[in-house]
């Protein structure tokens, strides 16, 4: 009996149709883990990462930021009044984001979000797609207008 994986692509695909989100995936012949990895495919400028955390109070954080910028753990702290905030462990960024590592897109089950500011110098952005080997493009004031997320300056 083969359990079929479970395709996150199509989830997200559901999700992005059913708020009318204007999308297009972009397929890797292999998972893309890296920045570098999907930058030999598309401009590294464009793309941003979903990156999960954890904050003391137990509760996720969904980051977004650009792909070349590095969190403040430090800024995050100071923001949500939080003691520690850590990354997330695979499991966790699983069960909280219902995505896997690598394919987490801004457009999850998390809604303590923080955006980075500098997500808002591209018309469009390039973000994780569900799947390891999937990124999704779109309207980058979709990512802010939908997300309700806080704009803040958490990068180093």
């Amino acid at each position: 009996m083969s359990h079929a994986k479970p395709n996150y692509a199509e989830t997200l695909r559901t999700t992005l149709v059913s708020k009318g989100i204007w999308h297009r995936f972009i397929e890797f012949d292999e998972p893309v883990s890296t920045v570098e990895e999907a930058a030999r495919k598309v401009p590294v400028d464009r793309i941003i990462k979903s990156i999960v955390l954890i904050g003391s109070d137990k509760k996720p954080i969904l980051a977004i930021l650009p792909a070349g910028n590095k969190i403040s753990y430090k800024k995050i702290k100071t923001l949500l009044k939080v003691k520690d905030v850590r990354l997330a462990q695979p499991d966790e960024v699983l069960e909280h984001s219902g995505y896997p590592v690598g394919g987490v897109p801004p457009f999850n089950k998390i809604n303590r979000i923080l955006l980075d500011p500098t997500v808002q110098r591209n018309a469009r952005s390039i973000a994780g797609g569900g799947d390891p080997d999937k990124l999704v493009e779109l309207e980058t004031k979709d990512i802010i207008e939908i997300l309700d997320a806080t704009i803040a300056d958490f990068s180093v």
